[in-house]
């Protein structure tokens, strides 16, 4: 799976599980809510019921001792009865504190049913008193089930939408592999052109040449060069994960000499001139990548950078900095330049594989990459290393 497809991927997998799991949890506090009023007004019509049904059976008692011999039974209640005075006469249970406020409230931990009754047998009693437990695990049982719904919910639509993101995303798969392809074909095509061309203009006897005809093969020069740069980033993209490392020691100063001078033509036709501070430094890395890295930000600098301009090579001990004063990158396009396929100037063709080649190898040898860039003043590519 290529980058954009990945991240694609990512992003529509993750906005519309975000999204997705906001709208189940509105249901999901609505649906609670509901349960909720519904348990409570549930257990506010069994007190009210089983007030009334006591008060039906309580009618053949003769006195108080005889009232628990004639309640209906019912182990979700405790009862009480309580004269006009407010006074407590009766409780089924011992640790009953019945505060006086008629109709249905909470009161410790509690739900509480008080209602006026006329007993003509019992002219004491004014007040019955139902006592319940509250709706706490009615509540508990609810919460978990919502949970386990939306764990599974998440979970389950998360794998469909993964599916279908990949499916929907295969014409985005087949044209990039088409892309691939086209790359792949078209290196290939390059190869023996490419190869004759630069043999030819280093075979050929420049001392015999005039200014004119010598003006023609530096032309030459470069445009092989750059499509030679070009080569070798296409080459080493198509091969990148076949090829073994063969990690060297390698010396930084001299190798940046050395495609310095490589790009030297490339920079004098655009008249820009090389500055550099090596200090020396070695690094434990593939040869042919670390030429990958020096090739890219050396071709970026001079591309990008404008007519008689300057670019700047330092190299620290444990960094490789190349600044040039081109035309900078927009700060909102700073972090894609590094996707494949992505150029940031349109006007210097190109690719778009130069950055994305730094990015790889960097990430494989746990090299950091920074970029500082100001729009017409130029950018600064650092690379380091521990």
């Amino acid at each position: 799976m290529h980058g954009p497809e990945r991240k694609s991927l990512i992003r529509f997998v993750s906005l519309f599980v975000v999204l997705n799991t906001i709208f189940l949890l509105i249901i999901s506090t609505m649906y609670y809510v509901y349960q909720k009023n519904i348990f409570l007004e549930a257990r506010h019509n069994s007190m009210m019921y089983y007030a009334g049904n006591i008060q039906n059976h309580i009618y053949s008692a003769k006195n108080l001792t005889e009232l628990h011999q004639h309640m209906s039974k019912d182990p979700r209640f405790d009862v009480g009865f309580l004269s006009y005075e407010q006074k407590v006469l009766y409780t089924s249970a011992p640790d009953l504190k019945i505060p006086f406020v008629t109709g249905f409230f909470e009161y410790q931990d509690h739900y509480f049913y008080i209602d006026r009754i006329e007993l003509e047998h019992f002219k004491k009693i004014h007040y019955i008193a139902i006592r319940a437990k509250t709706i706490d695990e009615e509540l508990k049982r609810t919460r978990t089930s919502i949970y386990l719904f939306l764990v599974f919910s998440i979970f389950f639509l998360s794998i469909v939408i993964y599916a279908l993101s990949k499916l929907f995303l295969h014409p985005l798969r087949d044209t990039i592999a088409k892309l691939d392809r086209f790359i792949r074909d078209t290196t290939h095509e390059l190869n023996t052109p490419l190869s004759v061309i630069t043999m030819s203009i280093e075979q050929m006897e420049k001392a015999d040449l005039d200014p004119k005809q010598l003006k023609q093969i530096g032309r030459i020069t470069v445009a092989s060069r750059t499509i030679s740069n070009l080569y070798n980033d296409l080459t080493f993209l198509m091969m990148y994960e076949k090829n073994k490392n063969n990690d060297i020691t390698v010396d930084l100063p001299h190798l940046i000499d050395e495609r310095l001078e490589y790009f030297r033509p490339l920079a004098e036709a655009k008249k820009i001139t090389l500055y550099t501070d090596l200090a020396p430094s070695a690094l434990l890395i593939d040869r042919d990548k670390m030429i990958r890295i020096i090739d890219n930000l050396l071709s970026n600098a001079i591309k990008y950078n404008k007519l008689s301009g300057s670019i700047r090579v330092v190299l620290t001990e444990r960094s490789l900095s190349v600044s040039d004063t081109g035309i900078g990158i927009p700060e909102e396009k700073l972090g894609e330049i590094f996707n494949r396929y992505t150029r940031f100037d349109e006007a210097n063709g190109g690719f778009g594989i130069g950055l994305n080649i730094i990015q790889m190898i960097s990430q494989e040898y746990g090299l950091k990459i920074e970029v500082e860039s100001q729009l017409s003043q130029g950018t600064t590519f650092t690379i380091r290393w521990n």
